[in-house]
């Protein structure tokens, strides 16, 4: 078979230069040629995707190479394109130190071809660039989740945000039937309710806003310290998205997780952060008891 008529190299990948196996990507049946460093190695039998076989022929005892190490020995022959396997592999890893690991440098992909080319996103002052502009709101206690989805009902159907309603309007018409007996029998469609048509997905007072994303969680009240800081991690780490646009904080103001920690992990991912971050802790808002 001549190298021209063999299967194009996207029907294995080799991990590492130094391997000895091939990760078949789709299933290979027998006598498939793969074209590997300028020859040509013939399957004896089908492979599945997914699994390996050998680039040379292994003796008992020949180790078996991945990613560069030792991973297996063989404990049978195998032959050249033979499908490697529990049967025939015994697994033992070539043991690793910092001490062997090798220098990493990365290379900076050549984007030359891409210089002049732009795309409709929304930069950000620490570099970023976001492909959506949410507007996000976020508790910092569980015991916020409740007016989080209250916000979330109201603001996404004044603000155009929300969902199609034609389910609620079915619901409806059954609700309508029912009180008026007429549950069960044959339905006019014509005289149905038309259901309402799900939105362009933009505010019409706020075009420039893609959506607004609501977040609820479980934690912030109790547990360690280190609860409480990982959770501001992980808020932080929604709030400097580059796809969002600005945030809304509820905090009961009661909570382990305080205010000041969230900015301080959000100064820490993005020193030059610049997008509105609104607070609100809601014991301060809260009418104080008469005596």
């Amino acid at each position: 078979m001549s190298p021209s008529s063999l299967p194009a190299l996207h029907t294995y990948l080799q991990i590492h230069p130094a391997d000895n196996v091939l990760v078949a990507l789709q299933d290979l049946p027998a006598g498939t040629a793969l074209a590997h460093q300028g020859r040509v190695i013939r399957l004896p039998g089908p492979v599945a995707a997914k699994h390996k076989v050998t680039t040379e022929a292994l003796a008992i005892g020949a180790p078996v190479r991945m990613y560069g190490v030792r991973v297996g020995k063989a404990t049978q022959p195998i032959a050249l394109g033979g499908v490697i396997s529990t049967e025939n592999v015994r697994h033992e890893a070539e043991p690793y130190s910092l001490d062997r690991r090798q220098a990493w440098t990365w290379q900076p992909p050549d984007v030359s071809a891409w210089q002049n080319t732009t795309f409709q996103g929304y930069p950000r002052a620490d570099g970023s660039v976001g492909t959506r502009n949410y507007w996000l709101v976020v508790p910092l206690v569980f015991c916020e989740n409740r007016n989080i989805r209250m916000m979330q009902d109201a603001f996404e159907r004044a603000l155009g945000y929300g969902k199609t309603d034609r389910y609620r309007q079915q619901v409806q018409h059954l609700a309508d039937a029912y009180r008026d007996g007429r549950l069960g029998e044959p339905t006019d469609a014509a005289a149905e309710p038309a259901a309402a048509e799900a939105p362009a997905g933009r505010s019409a007072l706020f075009p420039n806003v893609d959506g607004i994303k609501f977040l609820t969680h479980e934690m912030g009240c109790g547990g360690t310290a280190a609860d409480a800081q990982r959770l501001c991690d992980l808020l932080a780490g929604f709030i400097t998205n580059p796809n969002v646009g600005g945030v809304t904080v509820l905090s009961l103001g009661c909570q382990k997780t305080q205010m000041d920690m969230v900015q301080a992990a959000i100064d820490a991912r993005a020193p030059n952060f610049d997008r509105p971050v609104l607070y609100f802790n809601h014991q301060s808002f809260a009418p104080k008891p008469s005596c």
